[in-house]
C-alpha cells in the first residue's frame, strides 16, 4: 500500500493535467499551427478519474509541502473534476433563471 499511493497520485496527477490540456491548450495551439474551427475535434478527457486518485494519492504524501499544493493545484484545473461539473450545472441553471426572467419581462 505504501507504494500503491504514490503511484495513484502521479496517475491521477498525469490525468489532470492532459484533462487541463484537452479543455485550454489543445484548441489554440491548433489554430496556431493553422487548422481551422471547422476541423476540429473536440476530444473528452477522463472525467473524475484524475481528481480522486489524486487525492486518494495525495492521502500518503500530505506531508510534503510542495508535492501538496501541486496536486491541490492540479485538482483544481482539471476539468474533468466534480468541483468543474457542479460550476458548469450552476452557471447554466443560473443562465437559463435569467434568460427565462428576460423572455417574460414586458
Amino acid at each position: 500500500m505504501r507504494i500503491l499511493l504514490p503511484i495513484l497520485f502521479c496517475l491521477g496527477s498525469f490525468i489532470c493535467a492532459m484533462n487541463f490540456y484537452l479543455s485550454f491548450v489543445r484548441y489554440p495551439i491548433f489554430l496556431l499551427r493553422g487548422g481551422r474551427k471547422s476541423e476540429y475535434q473536440w476530444i473528452s478527457g477522463a472525467p473524475f478519474i484524475g481528481s480522486v486518485s489524486a487525492a486518494v494519492g495525495l492521502v500518503s504524501l500530505y506531508e510534503t509541502r510542495w508535492i501538496l499544493i501541486a496536486g491541490l493545484l492540479l485538482i483544481l484545473v482539471d476539468t474533468g473534476g466534480v468541483h468543474w461539473f457542479l460550476g458548469s450545472m450552476l452557471y447554466r441553471c443560473l443562465g437559463r433563471t435569467d434568460e427565462n426572467a428576460q423572455e417574460k419581462a414586458p
